[in-house]
């Protein structure tokens, strides 16, 4: 039996993003997994913020490399077994606490 597999902290997934409207995401794109394992298999929800490759160097923006920016300042959540969110990669640990480091000050809890 194939284990399902269920995003946790730090994942980088693609998630299917549609339908979106006004200035949201759109198609199938990368994202950030911010909660943990155990809510996300709880719940079958994940909160995670959206990558892009298109840098604009707004001030909540992580640079993953050259090519991947995080928009912290988006924070969403969504059904990840409905929206067939697939493993790509982790990120390393500096990534991830400047994420939510950057996420903290956005939602002024630090």
């Amino acid at each position: 039996m194939v284990k399902r597999y269920i995003p946790d902290v730090g994942d980088v997934v693609w998630i299917n993003c549609d339908p979106s409207t006004g200035n949201e995401h759109k198609k199938r794109r990368p994202a950030i997994i911010l909660s943990p394992k155990q809510y996300n298999k709880l719940t079958s929800l994940c909160v995670y913020c959206p990558m892009t490759s298109k840098q604009k160097r707004y001030p909540f923006e992580v640079a993953i490399d050259d090519e991947s920016i995080v928009l912290s300042d988006q924070v969403k959540s969504l059904d990840w077994v409905s929206r067939k969110a697939e493993y790509k990669t982790k990120v390393d640990t500096k990534v991830l606490n400047d994420i939510k480091n950057k996420v903290a000050i956005l939602l002024q809890i630090v």
